[in-house]
């Protein structure tokens, strides 16, 4: 699919859900890849959740590498630098009360989807409106109506269920990117509190997590079920 394509469906998207900031492409650049001519490096370092509120609401592109990463647990995530013991062993969350037990705490790191230790150069983000690259991942932050209709539109053309997975933990990261992009289909998520403390993630907005290979037909179901 070529660009001009791409950020059409971004217009359509936020103009018919009428979305109050732009959905957001995520491009993986693998390890042995370049960064693409053009693309502006993040200056400084921000969190993983922070660079999509900066792109969702600022819209223009940019790219992050290990060293703009803010946040070496959302980095690991998406497959950037090497993973934190702290964080798989668990210890991480049980020291901040969020499981009863170390093992409790353990399982649900087990249970996240992510990427490959080391498998990942830069993150590009940008509004989809204004992608430079084809996504791997688009990002939608809406209130829970809008999600809502997404989630609607997602099951418009072969049914079934969204079946959503999701831990309250690491929600821009893992559970809004690296899931839906391994798992290949639409995540659902509540937020976290990195998020909402770092992220922009408002009170009244989640997140989902669209692969880019269903995206059209995505927007083709909002297109016909709720264009007016």
């Amino acid at each position: 699919m070529d660009i001009e394509k791409i950020n059409h469906l971004g217009e359509e998207l936020t103009g018919i859900l009428k979305l109050g900031t732009s959905p957001v492409a995520v491009t993986f650049i693998r390890e042995d890849e370049d960064v693409p001519a053009g693309i502006p490096q993040l200056e400084g370092a921000l969190r993983h959740c922070a660079m999509v509120d900066r792109a969702r609401k600022e819209k223009g592109a940019f790219y992050a590498l290990a060293e703009n990463q803010e946040c070496g647990i959302g980095a690991s995530s998406l497959g950037m630098g090497s993973r934190c013991r702290e964080i798989s062993s668990g210890d991480f969350y049980y020291s901040f009360g969020c499981f009863s037990t170390l093992e409790a705490a353990k399982r649900a790191i087990d249970e996240m989807p992510l990427m490959p230790e080391g498998s990942v150069k830069a993150v590009v983000f940008s509004a989809l409106e204004r992608a430079v690259l084809v996504p791997d991942v688009v990002v939608i932050v809406a209130a829970p109506d809008k999600i809502m209709k997404l989630s609607q539109a997602v099951l418009h053309r072969d049914g079934g269920r969204v079946h959503a997975s999701f831990a309250a933990l690491q929600s821009l990261c893992v559970e809004s990117v690296a899931q839906p992009y391994l798992q290949e289909r639409v995540n659902v998520s509540l937020g976290c509190s990195g998020s909402r403390v770092f992220g922009g993630l408002a009170r009244e907005e989640m997140a989902m997590g669209i692969p880019f290979g269903i995206l059209e037909d995505v927007v083709g179901s909002v297109r016909l079920m709720f264009r007016l």
